[in-house]
């Protein structure tokens, strides 16, 4: 019984370093009419369990759990059919002896309806749709696969390509949210998707892996170097997005929705002034941020 007792514990112990996602899971329910917060008292529960559990690659997992956070705000119900609002943040470690964290995907998605059952039994099933579950598996793989392009030049693709085939999967049951074909400049699930599986983006995308490695990996052992090496991945892009981009990019936008705060923080009061025009240039959407940056001391 020992041995039988070691054994189990190690094959669990191999399945979480298998897996891909470390989640913490938030429900908001306060939208919801006090009679109606019953039915969904498990799902947190049903969520964490069901995220933690799956291999969304498909492999063994041999990096470190990618931490993320996911808030679902519950904001209506009509029988067993709710609707909320999806938020899903992720972010991974810094090289260095401080182990600092760094956000690397962030999204609000407001298109979500769905039908919810107590203790909810999901299971990850590429070619079924589930309007709860399939929606947490978009963002699951695109989560992965952006972790992934930060540790090497362009190896998030086959999840780009999985979440690209969700969304053609959520068209083809006419889930709400989901199209084959993206409109040019607008955001939606499938224009991102159909932007990191373009062959025209990959440069950015190297660029984005540049940033990683070269980058914010370098701060802990020669910052002045580090920052000029994002400096010079920043230009980058902005000469892309400038000369190879005709329509407003919906993977640009979304990397500095996600980097914006750190970006301003990395170069607040930096003597290299060139920087924020840059990010003016490339992120005027954020403008703002990066003047009260530039103005600290």
């Amino acid at each position: 019984m020992k041995y039988l007792l070691i054994f189990i514990l190690s094959v669990a112990a191999i399945q979480m370093t298998a897996q891909e996602i470390q989640p913490t899971v938030n429900v908001d329910v306060q939208l919801l009419p006090a009679e109606a917060r019953v039915d969904v008292q498990t799902m947190r529960q049903d969520v964490a369990a069901y995220i933690s559990s799956q291999r969304f690659t498909g492999k063994d997992w041999d990096a470190p759990r990618i931490s993320v956070d996911i808030n679902i705000t519950l904001t209506g119900k009509n029988g067993n059919r709710y609707s909320a609002i999806l938020s899903v943040s992720s972010s991974r470690i810094i090289d260095g002896p401080d182990r600092g964290r760094s956000v690397v995907y962030r999204a609000v998605d407001k298109d979500w309806n769905f039908e919810y059952a107590m203790n909810a039994n999901l299971t990850y099933q590429t070619l079924r749709f589930n309007d709860f579950s399939t929606l947490l598996d978009f963002y699951m793989c695109l989560i992965i696969g952006f972790d992934m392009d930060t540790y090497g030049e362009l190896d998030g693709s086959a999840m780009f390509d999985a979440a690209k085939d969700i969304c053609r999967l959520g068209a083809s049951y006419n889930g709400l949210g989901y199209q084959n074909t993206p409109e040019p400049g607008v955001p939606s699930r499938i224009a991102l998707a159909s932007e990191l599986t373009d062959m025209r983006f990959e440069d950015f995308r190297k660029f984005i892996f540049e940033y990683y490695v070269d980058g914010l990996d370098s701060l802990a052992y020669n910052k002045q170097n580090a920052l000029s090496n994002i400096a010079r991945a920043l230009e980058k892009m902005r000469d892309f997005k400038q000369n190879k981009t005709s329509n407003r990019s919906i993977l640009i936008q979304t990397f500095f929705g996600s980097k914006y705060q750190e970006l301003a923080d990395l170069f607040r009061g930096s003597d290299q002034r060139e920087v924020f025009r840059t990010l003016r240039e490339v992120d005027p959407g954020n403008t703002g941020v990066y003047e009260q940056a530039r103005d600290d001391k």
